[in-house]
């Protein structure tokens, strides 16, 4: 509002942010699906030993 008119991107910076994005989304996927796992696998290791 008080700081005047947004810069606008080149494509080049969309698609690196997207990028950027994509890498982020991925990662938190894997972060999502280990924490969902980490009990099972824990509970398998106990058994093996």
């Amino acid at each position: 509002m008080f700081a005047g008119p947004q810069e606008h991107l080149s494509e080049k910076e969309i698609r690196e942010g997207e990028a950027k994005a994509a890498v982020g989304v991925q990662t938190f996927t894997a972060a999502c699906i280990a924490l969902w796992f980490s009990p099972h696998v824990i509970e398998w290791a106990r058994k093996l030993f």
